[in-house]
């Protein structure tokens, strides 16, 4: 009767071996979770960047063509109804240019600015809130 309850008592009882075993097994999980997460966003992270180089290529063609088009004509029609010369139109319009090319810029940088792992950085601050918990209540 004594060796089954002593027995008993040692079974029930964990090692050291097996809680550390277990500390180690919840580690790697954790690992793997975040790597997971890490590669699911940095793959829509990814696929927003392509979008976002592909559209901004795109705008820089066209836009680039619009406005060599719209200097010419501008520039045309300046002297014309104006009577300036070329250059003073070429300076006019110039100006003008500069204020829509920093407005385009303003609006970019407004644009782009979104976070590209909101998910994994959510989770963190949320790691980091629990261990200044846990390390205030071990104290």
């Amino acid at each position: 009767m004594e060796l089954d309850s002593s027995q008993g008592t040692r079974v029930s009882e964990p090692s050291l071996l097996d809680s550390i075993q277990d500390l180690v097994a919840f580690f790697v999980r954790y690992l793997e979770l975040r790597l997971q997460l890490f590669g699911l966003e940095s793959r829509e992270a990814g696929f927003h960047l392509l979008v976002l180089a592909l559209l901004f290529v795109s705008v820089l063609i066209c836009f680039a063509g619009f406005v060599i088009m719209s200097v010419v004509f501008l520039l045309y029609l300046m002297m014309l109804i104006l009577h300036w010369e070329w250059g003073w139109s070429a300076l006019a319009l110039a100006a003008v240019l500069l204020l829509v090319s920093i407005g385009t810029a303003v609006i970019f940088r407004f644009r782009i600015a979104k976070p590209f792992f909101p998910a994994t950085l959510a989770e963190f601050q949320k790691d980091r809130e629990w261990l200044k918990q846990t390390t205030k209540s071990s104290r």
